[in-house]
């Protein structure tokens, strides 16, 4: 029994089509099963090794081309091996999906807002895909008039081999470029007219797209069997598409929670306040109020519960935090005298008469520069001259920045 082919097997002719192997399948299963035989085990075993190759068109297809043996200097087939699972797996992770295993779905990217995110989205659209041509059930022509593909040899693909490391060489099973995979070809006179001999038509079809509450950038929602289907394929690609979220000009995303930025008073910082900060998501404005102290720049207000849904427990929240930037009052605001009394006490001491009478106190006024200020001048190249004064440090000589002065008064 080892010695037989799978089409021996199965007891099919090599030119089986897919609803043959199946059925005769079926059959010799009934008939060997170890329930109803029990010294059809081991026969039963290779019924259903030689129906898990033949039924898969990419194993079936190195079957033909190099038996059990694989292609040279492989591994065999025996055991339930063949020459796609090494590539995949070995290769897998290199490669994507492996060299000889080729392409199951077809990924477009989805462009969505924080909002589609947020309350969940149902999009319907309408696209075209590429079917095998119902005129001529995608032979390209009548089927008396097909010709083996004089470049695969009637085999729909050729092997090619591509070296992967240093002395080691990989043969990928790639799609004939001359018959479009199908093995065979048409005259040009006995062509398909609906399909001129393309194999495949257009196809036009509607899907929908749910995304779900709280799903997040990245994610991905496949649709099965709505891509494209070539000749010789047994079912469509599935479609996969991927979610890329928009930047919104309020929120940014962590995880589950949200982040916003908000501008407060210095009279609020130091006061307390209770007024809306933003706009949610939701479209409702929030009402924020904190009264618990003095806030610094830079501080976060946490917000429990306003944050992303969870896709799989959508009352599910996280929470939603607000940084704090305080606004200071413009230029020129004198604050009223009495509004020291009303803050803490000063560390510092004001008088000069706490020094030591030996001190040599020099007065000078600070004058308030911009932050742009401060960067062009502290930015500037020192000149390529040095000027030293008597009174220079020499430790710190060398120093190739310079910070202005301030003017002494």
């Amino acid at each position: 029994m080892a010695s037989r082919s799978y089409y021996e097997i199965l007891e099919v002719e090599e030119t089986a089509t897919d609803a043959e192997i199946k059925r005769a399948y079926r059959r010799l299963a009934m008939k060997y099963h170890p329930d109803k035989n029990a010294e059809g085990t081991e026969l039963f075993k290779e019924i259903s090794h030689a129906y898990e190759t033949l039924s898969d068109p990419e194993k079936r297809a190195m079957y033909d081309q190099f038996g059990t043996a694989g292609p040279p200097g492989a591994n065999s087939y025996e055991n339930g091996f063949s020459m796609d699972d090494m590539y995949g797996d070995f290769f897998g992770g290199m490669f994507g999906d492996g060299f000889s295993r080729g392409p199951k779905a077809e990924q477009h990217p989805l462009s969505v807002s924080l909002e589609d995110l947020f309350h969940g989205k149902r999009m319907r659209m309408k696209l075209e895909r590429s079917v095998p041509c119902k005129h001529c059930k995608g032979l390209g022509g009548k089927k008396s008039v097909l010709r083996d593909c004089f470049d695969c040899g009637g085999k729909g693909h050729r092997i090619a081999a591509r070296q992967v490391g240093p002395g080691l060489i990989s043969q990928q099973r790639v799609v004939c470029q001359t018959c479009g995979g199908s093995g065979k070809v048409v005259p040009e006179k006995y062509r398909c007219r609906k399909c001129k001999g393309s194999c495949i038509e257009k196809e036009k079809d509607a899907i929908e797209i749910n995304i779900s509450p709280g799903m997040a950038d990245g994610q991905t929602i496949v649709l099965k069997g709505k891509g494209d289907q070539h000749p010789g394929m047994q079912k469509p690609l599935d479609l996969v598409f991927v979610l890329e979220q928009k930047p919104h000009s309020t929120f940014t995303r962590a995880g589950d929670h949200l982040v916003a930025i908000a501008e407060i008073d210095l009279a609020e910082a130091l006061c307390g306040f209770s007024r809306v900060l933003v706009t949610h998501l939701n479209g409702h404005p929030l009402e924020v109020s904190h009264k618990s102290g003095v806030l610094r720049p830079g501080d976060v207000l946490c917000i429990n519960n306003e944050g992303m849904p969870r896709e799989q427990r959508p009352r599910d929240t996280g929470d939603l935090f607000i940084k704090l930037s305080i606004r200071f009052p413009e230029k020129g605001w004198a604050p009223d005298l009495a509004l020291r009394d009303l803050l803490p006490a000063t560390r510092w001491s004001t008088k000069t008469t706490t020094l030591p009478e030996s001190s040599d106190v020099e007065l000078a006024e600070g004058r308030a520069i911009s932050t742009e200020e401060f960067d062009l001048r502290t930015k500037q190249k020192p000149s390529s001259s040095h000027h030293h004064h008597d009174n220079y440090d020499s430790e710190y000589d060398g120093y190739e920045n310079t910070v202005p002065e301030c003017q002494p008064q």
